[in-house]
């Protein structure tokens, strides 16, 4: 017998579909307006502050990634509802034309939910186990 998914891992997977078609507005609306984005084992790149705060600093983050890739998307290995955080175990992909193979990274992020839409996102902590540590400190 399947399990219905809840509705904070149904919001993620909704997140992993618009980022993999490229629907960036539909994206950062699933974002409270104003959602703390925060790095964790993976380091920020430069000029990016190690918190960014509400939608633009979504924006800001997707758009360095982005940018240099004509291609960019994630597959999520697992959802772990941990409510009212859901972790991803996700393999990140990215390429340019002409590319082979794509660039891969693989790591575990960690997104609050609160009424619907993600308040608080950690990402990059190096794998599931450390997300999960870390999200039920925080309860």
């Amino acid at each position: 017998m399947a399990v219905m998914a809840s509705k904070n891992v149904r919001l993620l997977r909704r997140c992993a579909e618009l980022l993999n078609v490229g629907d960036w507005d539909a994206l950062f609306e699933l974002y409270h307006p104003d959602v703390d984005v925060e790095f964790r084992d993976l380091q920020p790149p430069p000029d990016i502050p190690d918190v960014l705060h509400g939608r633009e600093g979504v924006r800001r983050i997707v758009a360095h990634w982005t940018a240099p890739y004509d291609e960019f998307g994630a597959e999520v290995k697992e959802y772990i509802d941990a409510d009212p955080w859901v972790v991803c175990d996700t393999r990140w992909f990215l390429r340019n034309d002409g590319s082979d193979p794509p660039l891969e990274v693989r790591f575990a992020d960690a997104y609050e939910v609160e009424q619907g839409m993600i308040r608080r996102a950690i990402i990059g902590f190096r794998d599931v186990e450390a997300a999960l540590e870390s999200v039920r400190a925080a309860a």
